[in-house]
């Protein structure tokens, strides 16, 4: 089974395209949870021979932060550990999705595990010595619309134990924006990376996932437009993830020039315009 991450900045589609590729039959992309970097530390080196160890590392993934969102009980894990054949730590790990993939009645045995995760861009050593050789998918949205959905949020005064926490200010928004895709252009320069603009996406769905499949080694699936009949989003995320429930809403791409302040939208340009150009994006 191959591997492959996606990154990209908060509220920049990366929920979206998961599920578009968690529709694919032969792909495994649960919701988000970060239990390959919070459990490398203790486990990266350990003897996975001993079922003394595979039952410790289930614990530990089980007790990891959002786990709980993807169903999984201790002898799921356990049985899908004790048929790893010389397991180690990135076989364990892939393991773990093979048996989420079993739970939900998916394909037993998928060609690619999906791992979606904002979390990550503050570990991305890590994620790359836990699960060496991974691809990656680095999905990017223009700044302005990542912004207007951020006041948006703002705007509905989530509550909830995994209610988003997002910047408010031009200067917040462009900073951490243009900090987090600088750092994924320079970190993904030498690994198996493929750009994805949100915005192509929705503007040409079927030729973006054709593209997406390719380098994920696999043939289009008509069902990855039809995500939202398949959505496994946990219920609280639902209360900001609201458009993933839908099929794909071209409008929304550039839809701050209808929404968004311009003295704002121009703020956001200028403060972020070197970075928005690498990606094709213009005033």
């Amino acid at each position: 089974m191959k591997f492959c991450f996606i990154l990209g900045n908060p509220r920049s589609g990366t929920s979206l395209f998961r599920l578009m590729l968690n529709a694919h039959p032969q792909i495994v992309a649960p919701p988000e949870c970060g239990f390959i970097q919070w459990n490398f530390s203790a486990f990266g080196r350990v003897d996975f021979s001993s079922s003394k160890n595979r039952v410790a590392f289930a614990k530990a993934v089980l007790e990891s932060k959002k786990m709980e969102t993807w169903g999984l009980t201790t002898d799921d894990l356990i049985n899908t550990f004790d048929q790893v054949v010389a397991p180690n730590y990135k076989r364990m790990v892939k393991a773990v999705f093979y048996a989420y993939s079993k739970s939900k009645g998916k394909n037993k045995d998928p060609k690619v595990a999906i791992d979606k995760n904002n979390y990550y861009l503050n570990f991305l050593e890590d994620i790359s010595s836990a699960m060496p050789n991974a691809k990656y998918v680095h999905l990017v949205r223009d700044i302005r619309d990542v912004a207007n959905s951020y006041l948006d949020i703002e705007k509905k005064n989530l509550k909830g134990k995994y209610a988003p926490s997002l910047e408010t200010s031009a200067e917040q928004i462009a900073g951490k924006w243009t900090k987090n895709n600088e750092r994924l252009l320079t970190f993904l320069d030498d690994k198996p990376t493929l750009v994805v603009r949100y915005e192509d996406l929705l503007i040409r769905p079927k030729q973006e996932l054709e593209r997406v499949a390719l380098f994920l080694g696999l043939s289009y699936d008509e069902r990855m437009r039809q995500f939202y009949e398949y959505n496994d989003e946990p219920e609280e995320m639902l209360n900001w993830k609201q458009k993933t429930l839908q099929p794909i809403d071209p409008s929304r791409a550039g839809a701050f020039r209808r929404e968004l302040d311009p003295h704002f939208s121009d703020q956001l340009w200028n403060l972020s315009h070197a970075t928005l150009e690498k990606f094709g994006y213009s005033k």
